[in-house]
C-alpha cells in the first residue's frame, strides 16, 4: 500500500479499505463494538457519541447517494423522451412540409 508520499506501508491487522459509505459504516460498527465490549464503556462515552454521529452521517450519505442515482436515471429517461419527441416532431414537420409542397404544386398547375 502506498501513502501520499509514495512510500510503502504495511497493513495493520484488522485493516479495512474504506471506499464508500458502507465500508465506513463497517469500520465504525467495529469500533463502536470494541468500546461497548471494553471494561469501562462509560469512560469512552464521548468517543462513542462521536463515532455514532459519524455512522449516522455515513448512513445519510449512502441514502442520499441512492436518491441521486435515482434522480440521475429519471433525468436521463426524460432527456431520451425529449429527443424522441423532437425527432418524431421533426418527422411530422417534414411530412407536413411535403404535403404543403404537394398542395402548392396542385394550385400552380390549375
Amino acid at each position: 500500500m502506498n501513502d501520499t508520499t509514495g512510500s510503502k506501508k504495511k497493513r495493520v491487522s484488522g485493516w479495512l479499505s474504506i471506499k464508500d459509505p458502507k465500508d465506513l459504516q463497517k469500520a465504525l460498527v467495529r469500533m463502536l463494538n470494541k468500546i461497548l465490549a471494553s471494561e469501562d464503556p462509560l469512560s469512552h462515552a464521548g468517543r462513542f457519541a462521536s463515532l455514532a454521529n459519524t455512522w449516522l452521517n455515513a448512513k445519510r450519505l449512502e441514502l442520499e447517494a441512492g436518491e441521486w442515482a435515482d434522480l440521475k436515471s429519471r433525468i436521463e429517461l426524460l432527456e431520451q423522451a425529449q429527443v424522441f419527441n423532437k425527432y418524431s416532431g421533426l418527422n411530422d414537420f417534414k411530412k407536413d412540409m411535403q404535403e404543403l409542397k404537394e398542395l402548392m404544386k396542385r394550385d400552380t398547375h390549375r
